[in-house]
């Protein structure tokens, strides 16, 4: 009996030091020995999976030696990829591959991921689709009674260098006064396609073209086509800010009144700012003055508050968009303003 414990003991003892033996292993400069899983390394830091404190992340700086149980995928700072086992012998990393050994610095080593997987900054760089629908439904009781909808959409090829947006909404609303009363408050309806590239980290161009009409301000069609280029003044994982600078050419035709065409100086700013992960504001201003008279100009305005409802397709949008002509119709005002509460589906 005393033999058979002793036996078990000894069994259990060498599968804990198997598995200990099979665990990946970081060793950082002041000597600290971190096991666990090695699942990634980018962007300067080795994410390591431990059943003791979740995921690890250590700055590659401070790191002296790790050590792989299986074979990961490795990405040098050249370009270089081998898939292998890692280990560490003097401060040289070696990445033992089925064709040969490598040997490197732990500050050459640029990624990492598992093994026979694609190179994550492939994926990334890679062009994909995302769709977008909003609508929302908006009412007022009171001395004026009120009810409008308001309907978008936007599809869009997307890639960190460039994006392909293809865009399109429509809004209507009427308005019952005191006495029954009902005019029509707002009728619009645009579409429009957008392309913009970067070829540097910071400069780019941009080529864009839109049509729509707006029976309430009599304009029975009005094309915008410009083109220029963008500059990003702020780009990192919270901000976006972009600038875009360049020319066109803008046409109307009114239910009343001559038309109005020539060429437009084409100027526009967005920024988007993530608080959380879960609150974020967008703004996008456009300001179009025609060449030839630069009081003849559309100013348009769009600010709005994101916030996700449940699963992240989700999102209720609260925003306020203007819209001012100069030069609008007789009898039309200058400014047309709307208050909106948006349900946002998204998907890939």
């Amino acid at each position: 009996m005393h033999k058979s414990i002793q036996h078990l003991l000894a069994l259990l003892c060498a599968a804990f030091l198997n598995t200990a033996l099979l665990a990946d292993v970081v060793e950082t400069k002041n000597g600290a020995k971190l096991v666990g899983k090695i699942t990634k390394i980018d962007s300067g830091a080795i994410t390591l999976s431990t059943t003791y404190a979740g995921d690890l992340a250590i700055k590659q700086t401070e790191v002296a030696s790790i050590a792989t149980d299986a074979p990961i995928a490795v990405r040098l700072a050249s370009g270089t990829r081998i898939d292998g086992k890692v280990s560490t012998t003097d401060g040289i990393i070696q990445v033992a591959s089925k064709d040969g050994t490598v040997s490197t610095s732990i500050d050459k080593v640029a990624a990492s991921w598992a093994a026979g997987g694609e190179d994550p900054q492939i994926v990334a760089m890679r062009r994909h689709w995302t769709f977008q629908t909003s609508a929302d439904v908006v009412g007022k009781q009171g001395n004026t009674k009120s009810t409008g909808i308001g309907l978008g959409f936007v599809a869009a090829l997307v890639s960190p260098q460039d994006a392909l947006k293809f865009y399109g909404a429509y809004d209507y609303a009427t308005t019952t006064s005191a006495t029954g009363v009902k005019t029509k408050s707002a009728d619009a309806t645009k579409g429009g396609v957008d392309y913009s590239s970067f070829f540097s980290e910071k400069y780019g161009w941009f080529v864009r073209s839109e049509l729509g009409k707006d029976s309430v301000a009599a304009i029975n069609l009005r094309s915008t086509t410009d083109a220029g280029g963008t500059y990003r003044l702020i780009k990192n994982t919270s901000q976006s800010l972009v600038g875009r600078l360049g020319a066109g050419y803008r046409f109307e035709s009114y239910s009343v009144g001559p038309n109005n065409q020539g060429a437009v100086l084409s100027t526009g700013l967005s920024h988007s700012y993530a608080f959380s992960n879960y609150t974020s504001i967008v703004t996008d201003l456009q300001y179009l003055p025609a060449f030839k008279n630069f009081a003849d100009y559309r100013f348009l305005h769009d600010s709005a508050l994101e916030l996700p409802l449940g699963p992240d397709f989700w999102k209720l949008r609260l925003g306020v968009n203007n819209q001012y002509t100069s030069k609008p119709v007789l009898l039309r005002e200058k400014l047309d303003t709307t208050y909106y509460t948006r349900l946002l589906l998204n998907w890939k």
